[in-house]
């Protein structure tokens, strides 16, 4: 990770009280020094422990809503699925996002089809009300930075 994604990964965070963090454990620490609470959304068991950590050790898919805040300020997804089905399951989160709140989501890609997918990403970003703000690189991996609209 360069200046510039440090950068964009610190003001993706700044200001978030609560964030919901779906899938696999990749940046979960970085997320709570920058957020007064995270939630936590995967069934792979977690021994970190934290008072701003709330975990849920259930799929994303069968979470119930009610159990976690009626508004929160970011959505971080590290789902570790095809992208399709990332947003679907993405999806059911967004409700949770004001307009102008933001989304942080991991593209699992081989290099080969990460072009394919980064035109696939924006025909799919609008019909979840997502608008695209910039890409970063951390430690190998292709991320999106966008924002609910």
């Amino acid at each position: 990770m360069d200046w510039t994604d440090f950068q964009l990964l610190y003001w993706f965070f700044k200001d978030s009280n609560k964030v919901i963090y779906l899938g696999t454990p990749d940046i979960l620490k970085f997320t709570l020094m920058n957020s007064k609470e995270t939630y936590y959304v995967s069934p792979e068991k977690l021994d970190l422990k934290s008072p701003k950590l709330k975990k849920f050790e259930e799929t994303p898919d069968d979470l119930d809503l009610s159990r976690l805040p009626k508004k929160v300020d970011c959505i971080v997804n590290y789902l570790p699925l095809n992208i399709v089905t990332s947003f679907k399951v993405m999806g059911k989160f967004l409700d949770l996002l004001n307009p102008d709140k933001k989304v942080l989501i991991k593209m699992q890609v081989p290099k080969k089809q990460a072009q394919y997918t980064e035109v696939m990403v924006h025909d799919l970003l609008p019909q979840f009300n997502i608008s695209p703000m910039s890409y970063l690189d951390i430690e190998g991996h292709r991320y999106i930075l966008g924002k609910k609209i």
